[in-house]
């Protein structure tokens, strides 16, 4: 028994050590990859140039984010499915010559929507044998989505079994991001074994078992949350109230949040989007938790909260 415990404890180190390993000299050879003319040439390349297979999705990550663009529209929903009758095998088939036609089309072109990422980044995980899947869901990527339940699945992204162990990861979001409606291309390595307290307040999918695998709230807790933020995650805080990220509150009358922390915070800012006025919030330390109040906005707005100088938190804000 102590010998099978102690077999366990050594592969659960090793096996977390090779999550946690650094990976910055993959992305620096990744830069230099060029003249790559086929999906299976780059898959061959990357399979010849690194051992692990962590090294090999990190590979895989970087090159997508680095070399394809983001197709921009105003309609980012996912396509409704055809209703045609198809047996399962039928199904299997159309289902797998879609998923390569897209990843053609997107390695072909350089560009593509959510979906060309993640089926680009599906198959070449196939070509060089590492077990994922591809994970249809909904995200939070807009203020305006505060409290709105989407109708259509609008997202899809990935996850990679390594060492017997699922990461999540999502291409698009790790490739740049959209500012005035053009693309701007930025290496984002969060969202590469993408830390699931962090990816769960912007990511939801519809099959149950990743909804447990991120322990994610149901969907209308989902949709009606605040926007977290890095500086919220990195702060260790925690929302005790208002748990709706839509606050309603009458003229004169304070916004008050409570929030739940380890270190007590002084340097608390905020603005409202109507007037871009930073102001100070009046902080009430006790013990544990800290009381955050805010003047009350003359409009319908969005509340920003800024902690040491971080965004935070973001609210929306009506005014009855």
């Amino acid at each position: 028994m102590k010998k099978t415990l102690s077999f366990l404890v050594l592969y659960l180190f090793f096996s977390n050590a090779i999550l946690s390993q650094d990976l910055t000299k993959v992305d620096k050879i990744m830069y230099s990859y060029n003249g790559i003319t086929s999906i299976k040439e780059l898959s061959e390349r990357i399979d010849y140039d690194f051992k692990t297979d962590i090294e090999k999705v990190r590979a895989i990550y970087t090159w997508i984010a680095l070399n394809i663009e983001y197709d921009y529209f105003p309609s980012k929903l996912l396509k409704s499915p055809e209703f045609i009758s198809y047996n399962n095998n039928d199904f299997n088939r159309a289902s797998r010559k879609r998923i390569k036609h897209k990843a053609q089309r997107t390695f072909k072109t350089k560009k593509g929507l959510c979906l060309g990422f993640a089926y680009l980044f599906h198959s070449l995980c196939n070509l060089i044998n590492i077990e994922n899947e591809l994970i249809y869901g909904y995200t939070k990527t807009s203020l305006d989505q505060i409290g709105i339940i989407p109708e259509e699945k609008n997202h899809v992204w990935n996850a990679a079994k390594i060492n017997n162990k699922w990461i999540l990861i999502d291409v698009t979001f790790g490739s740049g991001y959209l500012y005035n409606d053009v693309w701007q291309r930025q290496l984002d390595l969060k969202y590469f074994n993408a830390k699931k307290e962090k990816l769960k307040t912007t990511h939801f999918p519809t099959l149950i078992k990743w909804q447990k695998f991120l322990n994610q709230k149901p969907l209308k807790e989902f949709c009606n949350a605040p926007f977290y933020l890095d500086s919220y995650f990195k702060n260790k805080i925690e929302v005790l109230k208002p748990k709706l990220g839509e606050i309603l509150v009458k003229k004169n009358k304070k916004i008050h949040l409570t929030i739940k922390q380890t270190n007590s915070f002084n340097n608390v800012k905020y603005f409202f989007s109507y007037d871009n006025r930073v102001l100070n919030a009046q902080v009430i330390n006790k013990n544990t938790t800290t009381n955050l109040y805010f003047k009350n906005p003359k409009e319908n707005s969005f509340l920003h909260i800024y902690l040491d100088n971080e965004l935070a938190l973001v609210y929306k804000v009506i005014v009855n």
